[in-house]
């Protein structure tokens, strides 16, 4: 936590200033996206980083940042259920609000995020973006790559114009006469 509390910075200050900061966080920092990644299997998940460029200004009174994040996310193929390395490069304007008024405040085209009087952990930036950018069905971007598809053990769905419509209930009213 004590690590954590140091991250912290202002957001009117850094707005203020015009700042630009990069930092690098090691993916199991990311407690809640943690328990959403698959177990890695090659590369192991402490060598694993996260790129984070934040480009502070202050608009309309308001600290506002541009969020630039890269990084590679190992996510389970859900056809194949093999790890996969989902690919990250998102790319934000956050306009920083007082937790007090975040749903008060509505803003163009950015999104709010809240602060505590004006504070903020970068890395709680980050790993609310990279939650964002997890696919909601993770999987592989080419079939031919999908370890199941490559064996044959399944085919993909692809449906059949020549061939005759499932009735799955076609049967069902023979067997409620039977009774």
């Amino acid at each position: 936590m004590s690590r954590r509390r140091a991250e912290e910075v202002d957001t009117s200050l850094l707005a203020t200033q015009g700042a630009a900061l990069e930092r690098r966080f090691p993916l199991t920092d990311f407690e809640r996206l943690r328990e959403l990644l698959a177990e890695d299997e090659g590369e192991g998940d402490a060598e694993r980083m996260v790129s984070a460029r934040f480009a502070f200004s202050s608009e309309e009174g308001r600290a506002v940042a541009l969020v630039e994040i890269d990084a590679l996310l190992p996510v389970v193929c859900q056809r194949c259920l093999r790890t996969i390395e989902w690919p990250v490069a998102t790319r934000s304007r956050l306009a920083f609000v007082d937790a007090a008024d975040a749903g008060a405040t509505e803003t163009d085209d950015r999104d709010n995020f809240a602060t505590r009087a004006g504070h903020v952990a970068l890395h709680a930036i980050v790993e609310e973006e990279l939650l964002l950018a997890l696919p909601l069905v993770a999987t592989h971007a080419d079939l031919a790559d999908c370890g199941a598809l490559a064996s044959g053990k399944l085919t993909p769905d692809v449906p059949d114009a020549a061939g005759e419509a499932q009735r799955p209930f076609a049967g069902l009213r023979e067997l409620l006469d039977r009774k």
